[in-house]
């Protein structure tokens, strides 16, 4: 009896795991997480207040106070710079919110615990790259109108438009670097990776200040130079372009994918 009882039961889980759930509820699970995600980063003064606050006036104190005399002799600086420090805003969230945070989650055993939870096995990852889109969005937002009260970026709304587009989908390679420190590195040293990456693109790929000719063709080997240069041809800046627009858009996705799947591929070996 005890046996058809336990053949019965098997048979009752093997049914419910084959009925798929329903598209509806699948979004909606996706976009749960994500909203949750990103409301519990907000509440985080040391993420929140660090990586949303400290980029305005960062660009108020180096893009326009230090820089309104060369602005005054070509205002297409001050679009530049725009753009820079806007590059440099959105790459915070996307690699210390998603690197650092999913480092210590998996170290605690956060991800094996999610795996028991009824709900679609990517909503967690995805989660974490909405949370760096989201940031980006605020940051932009930020930036913009940081922009338009000085009047040092000399762009209209068209373009101030479409440079912000441009930067929140630039946000999803970091994001994605940003999974890939969290699931290779630990708690304690996810911070240090997620400085590797993020320093030496600030001031190598010719964000803030022209380079050195000896370093100018090593420029390209940065995520951060490619999104800034898919943010000035968004916005039609074309003074400071050096590489077509649809070639920096192909290597930002190839970073998406690359450090995207590593990540995924490391996450379901290892959790």
């Amino acid at each position: 009896m005890s046996a058809l009882h336990g053949m019965t039961a098997a048979a009752l889980v093997d049914q419910q795991v084959a009925v798929p759930m329903r598209l509806g509820r699948v979004v909606r699970a996706y976009a749960q997480e994500a909203a949750y995600e990103a409301l519990r980063m907000l509440r985080a003064p040391a993420f929140s207040i660090g990586l949303l606050v400290v980029p305005i006036p960062v660009y108020l104190f180096f893009g326009v106070i230090l820089s309104a005399p060369a602005i005054a002799k070509n205002p297409g600086i001050g679009s530049y710079l725009f753009s820079g420090f806007s590059t440099f805003a959105i790459m915070g969230p996307a690699l210390f919110g998603v690197g650092c945070t999913l480092a210590l989650e998996r170290e605690a055993g956060l991800l094996k615990l999610k795996r028991a939870w009824p709900a679609p096995g990517g909503a967690y990852l995805i989660a974490k790259m909405a949370t760096a889109v989201v940031f980006a969005i605020l940051l932009m937002i930020l930036m913009v109108s940081t922009a338009v009260l000085t009047g040092k970026a000399n762009l209209t709304a068209a373009q101030f438009l479409a440079l912000s587009l441009a930067l929140i989908a630039a946000s999803v390679p970091f994001a994605a670097i940003g999974l890939f420190i969290g699931a290779y590195s630990s708690g304690s040293a996810a911070p240090a990776f997620a400085n590797i990456a993020y320093l030496p693109q600030l001031w190598l790929s010719g964000l803030f200040f022209p380079l050195p000719k000896f370093i100018e063709p090593w420029a390209v080997i940065w995520p951060a130079f490619h999104a800034n240069q898919v943010a000035l041809g968004a916005a039609g800046v074309r003074e400071f372009m050096f590489v077509p627009t649809l070639l920096s858009i192909g290597v930002l996705a190839g970073i998406t994918v690359l450090f995207g799947g590593l990540a995924i591929r490391r996450l379901a070996r290892h959790g």
